[in-house]
């Protein structure tokens, strides 16, 4: 009996848990139906289809200064220069005059860089004067049939002459065309910096090979941009030595003599307190994170990449890692960087600070960094970007900084922050971009503008000099080559700032640096850089098409969700610059359909003239290769953007057509992208740059396989894709 009773009271307290269990599953299902109707009602009043973008013209080609057929080209422009008639034989070995003091000099620069035998003799074809009333970098230069006569006033002024000389002795195999020339540059400085951090590390030959171009381009100051272990600490062996392939201290003491053999200064430069998110990730420094819970910029992108300035920690590691890599140069400044330090003054549990606070913390900060670099016997450089939107800061600046005011758009005018230095009585270099970053081929017309007004502010108030940046930002997926019209034409306009249309920059490209006998290949590349002109309007620090591999696949509602948080945050970011915001949102509010079928039949007439040229440099099958996958590259990105605009609306074999071609372009650029990288460079970052790609073809295989399932699935995959795109645009308002 009290077995039965014990089994009927299981059983009721079943039944009630049973019936329990009924009433929430139905709770949960009426809320699954009544959000799920929600989210779906949500998508239909948000969705809007997307109109087929009109056939468009593309631009006019970009105009250069004509060049005289048959005559050499020469980037810098000399000041004044005045052709005659006859020629020199440059015969080897090199027999030259000069002062006795400075010959062993001369040889030395004259075998550096033209790669022969010089030999001073009592009397010479080549004769060398010293003239103390030209500028210390200046030289004239005078050819005539029988003799050659440079007059210089240092070795500088020497080793520019000679640059010059080898111009003319390449393009016309040693039979120099008789000339007068008298030339010095519109600015001291005139450095390079690129970045070996955010993707590639390039190898010490690649790294020689830039040294040889920039020094013919009478560059006389390299950076190399590290932060993270691209370069090979020696006191923090085991956090790099297993995963990473950086530059080592004895490459970088090699590449330091190379450098000074040709006259350019090779600058130490490290990360200092932002971009440090390669240590804060281990677990040796995570604790000197200024945000260890991590940070939200825009609202989308996470970031834990700032050092905490009042943590006496970070000064000491930032010590720890400037003495292992400031003995391997021969440089007395550092540009210890100090840029973007996003999350300065963001932390959770911090106490809540005005920006007045934060700019003052960020100040004493750099005076400490500043008293260390002094110690170690070296001007600190920094970038300028925080004194720029903090201008209450720059009375207390030490004097003996450098500052370094970076502007990447052609519509940040350099000008107002150049008379703010000047009249503040601070020592600063403008330093635009070559706009190649984030681009595949460059964005030319931005380039162009934005070294123009960068020089002009320069020469206007001032400035030291210039130092024109090269950046790789994460995956870094551009080519050397992409970089060198921007190199070209900032060596050219910080030498001589002449107006556009008499820098001959196209047959500069094309007798010099590409040695193209067809004359194509420097409109091209100039031209390549272009294809953004049919996206929905000119992106700040990259293109669209690039910014596509970035999201990949992706519902139409949530991508425009996330256009917008990004546009948000860009007119955030640049609030201090009133026109310069007001310029953005007029671009974003006039913003055009990303026109693919254009930018896919332009990069197609590009490569056809591609495949016209005949470069004959060392390299010139390499270049080619790097410009068809960079187009390849392209073309990709412009059917993701195609994709994602106009899927719901096209037909499902439009839809496997097109993925199908993505399908097949996919392993071609990766494939290709592995080999060229390791042309060039070392293979750390190799894995991450083909990131993107991978993620793209599982994603493309997945919408392949779904377009071969039934109906009923396609469209029960199509209501959960909706209520996802619904609630990510939710919570990402």
């Amino acid at each position: 009996m009290l077995r039965l009773s014990s089994k009927l009271k299981i059983h009721s307290t079943m039944r009630k848990f049973l019936k329990i269990i009924k009433y929430l599953f139905s709770i949960l299902f009426i809320l699954f139906i009544f959000v799920a109707s929600g989210l779906l009602t949500y998508y239909q009043a948000s969705y809007q289809p997307t109109q087929m973008p009109s056939q468009v013209s593309a631009k006019p080609p970009i105009r250069t200064a004509e060049t005289l057929p048959g005559m050499p080209v020469l980037i810098p422009v000399p000041k004044e220069i005045a052709w005659k008639t006859g020629f020199f034989t440059l015969r080897e070995p090199i027999d030259f005059v000069s002062s006795p003091e400075d010959s062993a000099s001369i040889s030395k620069i004259g075998v550096v860089r033209l790669s022969s035998k010089w030999s001073a003799k009592i009397s010479g074809p080549l004769k060398f004067m010293r003239n103390p009333s030209l500028s210390p970098q200046g030289y004239t230069l005078s050819v005539k049939p029988t003799q050659v006569v440079v007059q210089y006033n240092s070795l500088d002024g020497v080793n520019n002459a000679i640059s010059t000389l080898k111009q003319l002795a390449v393009q016309s195999h040693h039979q120099l065309p008789c000339v007068e020339i008298a030339d010095h540059p519109d600015l001291r400085v005139r450095g390079v910096m690129l970045d070996i951090s955010r993707g590639k590390i390039p190898t010490l030959q690649t790294l020689f090979g830039m040294v040889d171009f920039l020094a013919d381009l009478k560059y006389n100051q390299l950076q190399l941009y590290v932060e993270g272990f691209s370069f090979g600490y020696p006191s923090f062996k085991d956090l790099w030595e297993k995963t990473e392939t950086p530059l080592l201290p004895e490459e970088i003491r090699q590449l330091d003599a190379y450098c000074r053999d040709r006259y350019i200064e090779l600058v130490p430069n490290q990360n200092s307190l932002g971009h440090m998110d390669a240590w804060l990730r281990t677990d040796q420094f995570k604790d000197l994170a200024e945000c260890p819970e991590g940070f939200k910029m825009f609202g989308l992108i996470e970031m834990k990449s700032t050092i905490a300035p009042l943590n006496p920690a970070s000064l000491e590691l930032v010590k720890k890692m400037s003495r292992d890599l400031l003995p391997n140069f021969q440089s007395h400044q550092f540009n210890v960087n100090l840029d973007e330090p996003f999350e300065l003054g963001k932390g959770k549990n911090q106490k809540v600070r005005t920006p007045v606070e934060i700019a003052k913390i960020y100040l004493n900060y750099a005076k400490h960094l500043n008293d260390f670099v002094n110690d170690q016997e070296k001007k600190m450089m920094m970038w300028g970007d925080v004194v720029s939107k903090n201008p209450e800061i720059i009375p207390e600046i030490p004097r003996n900084i450098t500052l370094l005011e970076w502007r990447y758009e052609s519509i940040q005018p350099f000008a107002p922050i150049c008379q703010t230095y000047r009249d503040a009585g601070l020592k600063y270099l403008v330093c635009p971009g070559t706009s190649s970053w984030s681009s595949f081929t460059g964005r030319t017309d931005n380039m162009l503008g934005n070294v123009e007004d960068a020089v002009s502010g320069a020469i206007r108030f001032g400035a030291e000099g210039m130092l024109i940046t090269d950046w790789g930002d994460t995956p870094h997926l551009q080519y050397l080559t992409v970089s060198y019209p921007g190199l070209s034409y900032a060596a050219a306009l910080s030498w001589n700032n002449l107006p556009r249309e008499m820098v001959p920059l196209t047959g500069f490209l094309d007798q010099v640096i590409f040695k193209d006998q067809n004359r194509k290949m420097g409109s091209l590349v100039l031209e390549l850089g272009r294809y953004n002109q049919f996206e929905e309007f000119p992106m700040v620090a990259m293109t669209n098409t690039s910014m596509a591999f970035r999201f990949g696949l992706m519902d139409k509602l949530i991508l425009n969700a996330v256009d917008y948080k990004l546009r948000t945050g860009l007119l955030e970011l640049f609030s201090s610059e009133i026109m310069v915001k007001q310029q953005l949102s007029d671009r974003f509010s006039n913003s055009k359909v990303y026109n693919s079928k254009a930018v896919v039949q332009y990069v197609d007439s590009l490569e056809k003239i591609l495949i016209q040229t005949k470069v004959e440099v060392p390299d010139s099958a390499l270049i080619k290769e790097e410009y068809v996958n960079a187009i390849r590259m392209i073309r990709l990105g412009a059917m993701i953007k195609h994709y994602n605009n106009f899927h719901l609306q096209q037909a499902l074999d439009v839809n496997r057509s097109l993925l199908n071609e993505m399908k097949s372009l996919c392993p071609k650029i990766v494939a290709s992208h592995e080999r060229l990288w390791m042309k060039r460079n070392k293979k750390s970052g190799l894995i991450t740059s083909k990131d993107a790609f991978v993620k793209l073809q599982l994603q493309i295989d997945d919408k392949l396989e779904l377009l071969d399932k039934n109906a009923f699935v396609r469209w029960g995959y199509r209501i959960f894709e909706k209520m996802g795109a619904a609630a990510g645009v939710i919570y990402l308002k």
